[in-house]
């Protein structure tokens, strides 16, 4: 793998509470994968082209070009490039007592993935001043530092709200599995508007509102089939589908049968 990379001098007292040990840039290589056991460094990396996966012990995550992230020192570092678009990022290594008192100060303790945080101007003016080669850097470094922990920790509270908007969204669409869908009922309820809306409750769950309400009207659908002797039709009019056969070819695309094989499997198998 190519990689740019620069160790950082510094002197005097302050390296014994904080201590920049490498920096530098990795350019795209499908081949490129870093294990590091029981890391005895933290990592703060932006991702500038492409993509990659990271396995932080038990959690994954799959930053993208525009994101930045942060691994934890104490904890099995492995990640590796996307092999159809290989990633190219900058990044620094750090490590210190300053480092874990920044980190609790901040609230980052448990945060590795920051979706949409640029942090490339910075890590990059710490790769300069490592070019450089002075020796008197360190004040000039964690001034850096904490800019950094501060877009982290501004970001990380975004997120955090967005996580909100996305379970009063939920909450909200829960009520409505036997209404008709009304994207701007949804919209009104959070004061976004139908792009805000749609954008942020895809980030979170991966589908839009519709789709979301859809999947729930089907789970209602076979509930009711199961414990219920309601006819196709009345099942169709409660969840508010047009007319039945449109409902039904919903429930077939979704559920992969019919509405009448699907009863007759599960109230043959419930008896």
């Amino acid at each position: 793998m190519k990689e740019e990379l620069y160790r950082i001098n510094q002197k005097g007292k302050m390296q014994g509470l904080i201590k920049f040990q490498l920096c530098g840039t990795t350019f795209p290589d499908k081949n490129y994968k870093i294990y590091r056991p029981s890391s005895e460094v933290w990592c703060i990396e932006y991702v500038e082209e492409g993509g990659g996966t990271i396995k932080l012990n038990d959690q994954t995550y799959f930053p993208k070009a525009g994101d930045s992230y942060f691994l934890h020192a104490g904890k099995d570092h492995y990640y590796f490039s996307n092999s159809d678009d290989p990633w190219k990022k900058h990044f620094i290594n750090i490590s210190g007592k300053l480092v874990e008192n920044l980190i609790e100060g901040y609230g980052l303790l448990d945060t590795a993935h920051f979706v949409g945080l640029d942090l490339g101007n910075e890590i990059k003016q710490i790769i300069e001043i490592a070019k450089k080669g002075r020796m008197d850097n360190t004040p000039e470094l964690i001034v850096i530092l904490n800019e950094i922990f501060l877009k982290m920790h501004i970001n990380m509270k975004k997120d955090d709200v967005t996580s909100i908007i996305g379970m009063e969204m939920k909450d909200f669409l829960n009520t409505q599995i036997t209404s008709k869908f009304h994207l701007e009922l949804l919209c009104k309820h959070i004061s976004k508007s139908e792009s805000q809306t749609i954008r942020i409750f895809k980030k979170l769950y991966g589908i839009t509102p519709y789709t979301y309400v859809l999947n729930k009207k089907m789970d209602f659908a076979k509930k009711l089939f199961i414990d219920t002797n309601l006819s196709v039709k009345e099942i169709a009019t409660k969840l508010c589908f047009s007319d039945e056969y449109y409902f039904s070819n919903i429930f077939k695309e979704k559920v992969g049968c019919s509405p009448s094989q699907y009863r007759k499997f599960h109230k043959g198998n419930k008896t």
